[in-house]
């Protein structure tokens, strides 16, 4: 009997598709990976339409489409296409993680509640919703992050240089939860750094190489309890004092998670998502769907404990 070879295809809105993507994908065990650049929500259909019409439906749960770039945007359109070109039984199960965006907003988010819970037992114990400052908020990763957060009731704050763009960002993330709330700040300096104490989670998501927080703001933070999540990790690192691979490194009463510690997670989550779309071909996992199957794995590994 023939064992039917799971495929991936790779579909990447950049010139050249993901070597970092494609080399996740085999380390998944992925059998065989078919990788296609400039790929568009014009262009797109007619690959999609390979995917579904070589394999019985019964089959069809071993092909699934990885939609990556960095152009976030434009892979989400892509996504959205690729969703509606799907009919009856004739479909195939989809990721949508341009750019990592959504297991690094996953795992961004898993670091730092694992941190609060570490602070004796914070989480449980805070009559208040957690507040949450994302620097960085309005990027592609921190507007996950934001409804991440938003999704555990969290009152959360975007800072951003632009009040019009905060704005926007905002009315797209409606609260999910009772008790959550969204607002924003364009305050720097000593003016941001008097609001910093009152943020027991606080989230870097700027552009790669500029410091948001620097040693003041590090120091500030470090005299109220909570945790530091930076994701940049190129030089110099996005929060002073965080190096890449800290993990849960107390800054007076803050733990600080460094990108490449968050990023342990992000890529165990990553391959985990890439193996869940073999179990049927009805997957579908954008941002959500990928935070439910982290909770999912983190309790797994609790309960194996």
């Amino acid at each position: 009997m023939t064992t039917v070879k799971n495929i991936l295809l790779q579909l990447d809105t950049d010139s050249f598709a993901s070597s970092f993507d494609a080399v996740v994908a085999v380390d998944s065990g992925v059998d065989s990976l078919c990788q296609y650049s400039n790929v568009t929500e014009e262009n797109v259909t007619g690959l999609v339409h390979g995917a579904m019409f070589t394999r019985s439906p019964s089959k069809l749960k071993h092909t699934a489409i990885f939609i990556g770039g960095s152009n976030v945007d434009a892979a989400e359109s892509v996504y959205r296409r690729v969703l509606r070109t799907f009919f009856g039984p004739m479909r195939v199960s989809v990721v949508m993680d341009a750019n990592g965006c959504n297991t690094t907003s996953v795992a961004a988010v898993e670091s730092g509640f694992s941190g609060l819970s570490s602070l004796s037992g914070m989480v449980e114990a805070e009559p208040k919703p957690i507040r949450a400052l994302i620097m960085g908020g309005t990027g592609p990763v921190g507007q996950r992050v934001a409804t991440l957060l938003l999704d555990r009731g969290c009152e959360v704050v975007l800072h951003s240089r632009s009040a019009e763009k905060a704005q926007t960002v905002i009315e797209r993330l409606p609260s999910s939860s009772p008790k959550a709330s969204i607002g924003f700040l364009t305050k720097t300096g000593p003016e941001l750094e008097a609001e910093l104490a009152s943020f027991q989670f606080v989230v870097n998501a700027g552009a790669a190489g500029v410091q948001t927080l620097n040693d003041r703001a590090v120091a500030i933070l470090a005299e109220t309890p909570g945790v530091i999540v930076d994701l940049n990790a190129v030089p110099p690192t996005g929060v002073a004092g965080i190096a890449p691979h800290d993990q849960a490194k107390p800054f007076g009463r803050r733990l600080g998670f460094g990108s490449l510690a968050v990023g342990v997670w992000k890529m165990k989550l990553h391959r985990a998502v890439i193996q869940a779309c073999f179990r049927a071909n009805d997957q579908v996992f954008n941002l959500r769907e990928i935070a439910n199957l982290s909770s999912n794995l983190m309790a797994e590994e609790m309960g194996s404990r």
